[in-house]
């Protein structure tokens, strides 16, 4: 392998784990948003109370956390292979 290919596998290793870690602010965010628009939805729909919708952002935030920790999994994976 030459150096240049070399630099450049570098290159795309830093680059994919960059591109990872700065989706994980996204992956935190659109897990509680989501479960608040579809409480909402759900009690406008059928009148449930609300706290359903809190109870909808705790699942979001908890979707996200597991998420958060797959992708810092892959990143570490993905480190360690060189």
């Amino acid at each position: 392998m030459s150096p240049t290919d070399k630099k450049k596998a570098e290159f795309y290793k830093v680059a994919k784990i960059w591109g990872l870690v700065s989706f994980i602010p996204v992956v935190l965010a659109a897990g509680p948003i989501a479960g608040y628009f579809f409480g909402e939805y759900l009690e406008r729909k059928f009148g449930f109370a609300p706290y359903i919708s809190m109870f909808f952002v705790a699942i979001g935030f908890i979707a996200g956390a597991r998420e958060v920790v797959r992708i810092l999994r892959l990143i570490n994976k993905s480190d360690r292979e060189s």
